[in-house]
């Protein structure tokens, strides 16, 4: 698989997704700054465009069509900003080649439905991600699931912290209403993680959202979005952008007929939880998978083996059009349906 990546005016995903590819064993052949300058890259990412393709080994273009053509690429992962990512899809799909689109995967519905459509038009495949469901944790979690531990889900409660926005520059698009917000980045999350777990559509999302610690945000800082299931079930994600400790990464409950399955703590390193389930045969731990093909690098097997991918383009429409009935809910102070 021959790679490049398009745009490098971002905080962490062209230094995250170069480390990624070599562990996957593909190579990163070409960079392209998609006519940014050096000096508002090097503000965004640490490092000037020379010396991100000198550390990794890629050769530096100006134009994504460019390095396209010259390194014969096979794959683009596209890293422009996300309001533009509808168009650069368009244009990269008609040179014939596959795309990852790291989230946030676009800020309005129409643009979600235009890189849908340029994907059947070429006849590309569009993966994108992340995705928790490959973390650890979350693959413990579906194969209790899968193994009827506590029967089909009927409640869902996910706690993801992430940080503060303290860690973004005043420059970043982070800031930029324009380009979206926390529905649409650490709301992707959850979102993604509801429908893979209980296996059911969404038929409507309520959500409050307000902002404690991070007064120079545009957007709130912790907010929860509750899902009302097709098949009746509820689902909740608290999106927490505003604790300054090591609070835990990641917490769940899934509840079931037969019993609880849960993500916790038991010790002070929030990277490291424990997963267990509650049910008949009183309460057991469960066993973490020593492998998994990496909640951010998941989409390279998939082209590798040329299967579909985990989240296509279709499946980030939809999340899309989940995240953003979520502000409007927020808005409104009524349920969406969706």
């Amino acid at each position: 698989m021959r790679v490049g990546i398009a745009g490098l005016d971002a905080l962490y995903w062209p230094v995250a997704m170069a480390n990624g590819l070599k562990g996957k064993g593909v190579e990163l052949l070409g960079a392209a700054t998609l006519g940014v300058s050096a000096e508002t890259i090097h503000s965004a990412l640490g490092l000037a465009p020379a010396e991100y393709a000198q550390k990794y080994g890629a050769r530096l273009y100006e134009t994504a069509e460019e390095m396209v053509a010259r390194e014969r690429l096979d794959t683009v992962i596209l890293v422009s900003r996300h309001s533009k990512h509808a168009e650069w899809a368009e244009r990269l799909a008609a040179l014939g080649v596959n795309l990852f689109i790291p989230k946030t995967f676009t800020t309005t519905l129409g643009d979600a439905q235009r890189i849908v459509a340029a994907e059947k038009r070429y006849g590309v495949q569009i993966a994108v991600g992340p995705s928790a469901r490959y973390l650890p944790p979350m693959m413990a979690v579906k194969e209790a699931l899968e193994r009827d531990l506590i029967g089909r889900p009927f409640s869902l409660r996910i706690c993801h912290h992430h940080g503060t926005i303290d860690v973004f520059n005043r420059n970043d698009w982070y800031r930029d209403p324009a380009e979206g917000g926390p529905e649409l980045s650490l709301g992707w999350y959850g979102i993604d993680l509801i429908l893979h777990l209980m296996q059911d559509k969404a038929s409507s999302v309520y959500a409050e959202y307000g902002n404690f610690t991070s007064p120079d945000s545009p957007f709130m800082d912790c907010g929860r979005m509750l899902l009302r299931m097709a098949g009746g079930g509820l689902a909740s994600f608290d999106m927490y952008f505003c604790e300054r400790v090591p609070y835990p990464s990641w917490q769940l409950e899934i509840l079931g007929p037969k019993g609880v399955i849960s993500i916790h703590r038991t010790e002070a390193d929030p990277l490291k939880p424990v997963v267990a389930v509650d049910g008949p045969n009183g309460h057991q731990a469960l066993p973490l998978p020593t492998e998994t093909p990496g909640w951010e690098m998941f989409w390279v097997d998939d082209f590798l083996a040329g299967r579909e991918p985990t989240i296509t383009a279709e499946g980030a429409l939809l999340i899309t059009r989940i995240s953003l009935a979520a502000r409007e809910a927020a808005q409104s102070g009524r349920p969406a349906r969706l």
